[in-house]
């Protein structure tokens, strides 16, 4: 619970960075320059490579809008970023978009400012801001009516606590219920049947085959202490994505994945006698598993009279 209210303090302390020094709004120009492509990369929520319909490749910074930084030394702020990453990922990656420029062609960095227009006819920069995996920047001058589009975004988004503005824990939602929450952030309690590896990546099925979640090898190296997942009881928390017409979550940093039961699971039992000679059947009844860490795992659960 803690970790998930840090995320969203962590996104919120970024907002004071978006507005601060605000510039005076610029009247929309009269021909704004159009460029058509398709995203081959995501860098991350604000910014992605698109290859123009020339031929040319380059980055794209979106115009008006700050998602958090995945180089950040906070675990709290590389998580947002990645789920900000992800999101857009999710929406623009491999996709046809429309690129309408402002003024300012470029920023100090050499990237291309844009609107980013999906192949649907949505501004992009405007859904990361209302589905809150950005804030409205608005340090520098730009389209007077996007600017208000992109402050009402923000507006909304932190009222209703959507994506990263979400305060309270992410819903924890069972596997089979996973495909209900595509698009949202949530935590998926399962069951890891199998354990795989494809393509670079540790996949981690459901007992029923209804989800996955996907842990890239150079990710799965940063986890600590044993790999070993199959048969047990796993939460992950991350954006639910669709692919191949399964839910699935992506892994970026180990935070993400908690291991909540051990595979030993059977209840064990234990006769003894007390000391006034009488003769006791106890049973265990694990609990909880924290680990797994690299001396091991340290197994919670009570010992109780067992009914005969």
């Amino acid at each position: 619970m803690k970790r998930r209210r840090v995320i969203a303090l962590a996104f919120a302390a970024l907002v004071g960075l978006c507005v601060s020094t605000p510039g005076p709004a610029r009247p929309s120009p009269q021909a704004s320059a159009s460029l058509s492509g398709t995203v081959t990369y995501v860098y991350d929520g604000d910014t992605v490579k698109v290859r123009l319909d020339s031929g040319e490749e380059t980055r794209v910074r979106l115009i008006g809008v700050d998602s958090p930084e995945y180089d950040a030394p906070q675990e709290s702020a590389r998580l947002s970023a990645f789920l900000a990453r992800r999101f857009a990922t999710s929406r623009l990656n491999l996709k046809p978009v429309r690129l309408t420029l402002d003024k300012d062609k470029t920023d100090v960095y050499g990237r291309l400012l844009a609107y980013v227009w999906t192949e649907n006819g949505a501004l992009f920069n405007e859904v990361l801001v209302r589905e809150g995996y950005a804030c409205a920047y608005l340090k520098y001058p730009f389209d007077e009516s996007f600017r208000k589009r992109f402050e009402d975004a923000e507006a909304e988004a932190r009222r209703e606590q959507k994506g990263l503005w979400r305060k309270e824990p992410f819903p924890i939602v069972a596997a089979a219920e996973a495909g209900r929450s595509l698009g949202e952030v949530v935590t998926v309690r399962f069951r890891c049947a199998r354990a795989f590896d494809r393509s670079r990546l540790r996949i981690l099925v459901a007992a029923d085959g209804d989800f996955e979640a996907v842990v890239p090898l150079n990710v799965l190296a940063t986890f600590p202490g044993s790999l070993e997942f199959e048969n047990r009881s796993l939460e992950v928390t991350g954006l639910v994505e669709e692919f191949r017409g399964r839910p699935q979550i992506m892994i970026g940093l180990p935070a993400q994945v908690r291991v909540a039961e051990s595979r030993l699971t059977a209840v064990r039992s234990l006769d003894y006698k007390s000391i006034s000679g009488c003769a006791l059947s106890m049973t265990f009844r694990p609990t909880l598993l924290f680990g797994p860490g690299r001396h091991g795992s340290l197994l919670i659960g009570s010992w109780s009279p067992a009914h005969v």
